[in-house]
């Protein structure tokens, strides 16, 4: 994907401010995604409680803002108010299609974690949707915390418990399959949806398969059904 390729991306906005650190860490990763060098969003009190819960001792350092009077090469103004969850398809992280759309389709993994998905809140969603359910038969539900704490809490908090309930397989924190290099390699002709940050041909194993992108409430109704789910809808 392209459009920011080289540049700096800044987020802002209503919906932006509204959000939580661990989705706000999600958009800033996936700036590469464009093209791009950096994905900044302007400190404020969420990002100040953050900090302090992680930082023993934290003092407020003398933030950087943009200027008022700053200058941008391109301006893109986004209403997502009637926005439904979106699904990258194979094999672009830009081929994107509503949920709506591509319900149905069949699939034989699904792969809740990374970098970019793979936070406390995350598991935390996708837990309350599997809680009390069952991963479909045949498909292979792969949990992988981002970070040894982020396991421990999930742990202390009973979310590993429901994902081994419902049938998944809950691994160490690492890439994974996102990368390519460890468990979870899908083979030819299967299938992947992941809460991952890339979808190209061989990504996951086989260049055979196809892999597609989702958020974690995507993920985890589509494990209980074995194929594509809005998870709005149960």
């Amino acid at each position: 994907a392209d459009g920011a390729t080289y540049a700096a991306c800044e987020y802002a906005g209503e919906t932006i401010r509204k959000m939580e650190m661990s989705e706000r860490l999600t958009m800033s990763n996936m700036a590469i995604e464009m093209g791009g060098k950096a994905g900044i969003i302007e400190p404020d009190e969420v990002t100040e409680r953050y900090l302090s819960n992680i930082i023993e001792g934290y003092e407020t350092p003398d933030w950087v803002y943009s200027d008022e009077e700053a200058s941008y090469k391109r301006i893109a103004e986004l209403d997502v108010t009637d926005l439904e969850p979106q699904v990258a398809l194979p094999h672009r992280v830009d081929n994107v299609a509503n949920i709506s759309d591509v319900e149905g389709v069949k699939v034989d993994q699904v792969f809740i974690g990374s970098c970019t998905n793979g936070r406390y809140e995350d598991l935390k969603i996708a837990a309350e949707i599997l809680k009390g359910e069952k991963i479909a038969n045949g498909v292979r539900l792969i949990v992988i915390p981002a970070t040894r704490s982020i396991y421990q809490k999930a742990m202390k908090d009973g979310i590993l418990e429901i994902f081994v309930d419902a049938g998944a397989i809950v691994e160490f924190p690492s890439c994974g399959p996102c990368m390519g290099g460890s468990f979870g390699l899908i083979a030819s002709n299967e299938v992947s949806v992941s809460t991952s940050n890339r979808n190209f041909i061989g990504r996951q194993g086989s260049p055979e398969g196809k892999i597609y992108l989702v958020s974690p409430a995507t993920a985890a109704a589509t494990a209980i059904y074995g194929e594509l789910k809005d998870p709005r809808t149960i």
